[in-house]
């Protein structure tokens, strides 16, 4: 079969509707991970309305979830909204969630693992297809990967025109430790799994290194010895907003303060509370304040992009 990309293995695996959006998903074969079996899924969402040029942004998923947190199946959420004012998105689902497979080596991932494997070929594939470098936007732990990546890979830093961390959380803490029994943070080393479903956090599922590693930076963070994220964010110069929904502002103002380029923060009305099922709602007014601040951010892309 004919690859989509000239990159690197890509399979157009589904095309769909989203009410009046089309949804098209690709699922990649980047190469670049020591495991063979990795695939990321990545849908593209437009709006075949929309008649001028698009910018193309990238929506990272929090944990325990997939790409229906930013595109339901009646075509709502903030991907419709970004795709209805002209933005060409794209929903990557880390590995093992929604329509990713779930890979031989699942169980080992982390944060720094998929940052640095599977974001950098998500840009290059969506840059290759739009035409111009895409702006990122992270929830909860969709977030600090994304910072993980524009810290610790200067191409990629240098090529995002602008990132939107929203819940980023604390250095020093992560609300699976208040929320999760006992006995299931003691049996994080003989479990591969979080179970995301059991707890009404979410539909997916995370590996259990991922939470090790985790609670690990956190624990170094509260001796005093550093974090391998939070210590970093002075590199990242690109313009920046920094959104509360369940972080507290004293969060969001620490992660803002730490970025090193143009930044604003903003909170919405469940600021510093969990929402059921483990789903941060952005209400319409905080999708209607991203979505103008992408809009101004990317205002210089818009007039240099092709259809």
């Amino acid at each position: 079969m004919q690859s989509s990309s000239r990159l690197f293995p890509v399979t157009l695996s589904a095309t769909e509707m989203a009410a009046d959006l089309y949804e098209d998903v690709y699922l990649l074969n980047p190469g670049v991970s020591p495991d063979p079996s990795v695939r990321i899924a990545v849908t593209r969402v437009r709006d075949p309305a929309w008649q001028g040029r698009r910018v193309p942004v990238v929506l990272i998923h929090r944990e325990f979830q997939n790409k229906r947190q930013w595109l339901s199946p009646g075509g709502e959420g903030l991907a419709a909204l970004l795709a209805r004012y002209g933005f060409d998105v794209w929903l990557p689902e880390m590995r093992g969630h929604g329509m990713s497979p779930r890979n031989r080596d699942w169980a080992l991932g982390h944060i720094a693992l998929l940052a640095e494997e599977d974001l950098p070929p998500v840009q290059r594939f969506v840059e290759e297809q739009s035409g111009v470098p895409p702006a990122w936007l992270g929830q909860g732990l969709g977030a600090r990967m994304l910072a993980h990546a524009l810290i610790n890979n200067h191409r990629f830093l240098r090529l995002v025109p602008a990132a939107v961390f929203v819940d980023p959380g604390r250095a020093d803490a992560h609300w699976t430790e208040s929320e999760a029994t006992m006995g299931e943070k003691l049996g994080l080393r003989r479990r591969q799994r979080f179970l995301g479903g059991l707890h009404g956090w979410g539909p997916e599922d995370e590996p259990s290194a991922l939470f090790r590693d985790l609670y690990r930076n956190q624990k170094r963070y509260r001796r005093g010895k550093g974090h391998p994220t939070h210590e970093g964010l002075r590199v990242i110069r690109c313009p920046g907003l920094v959104v509360g929904v369940e972080d507290d502002e004293a969060t969001v103002r620490g992660f803002a303060g730490n970025l090193g380029g143009q930044v604003r923060h903003t909170l919405g009305p469940g600021d510093g509370g969990r929402s059921p099922a483990g789903q941060s709602a952005l209400g319409t007014a905080l999708q209607d304040d991203i979505r103008a601040w992408l809009t101004e951010h990317t205002r210089d892309l818009r007039a240099d992009s092709i259809d």
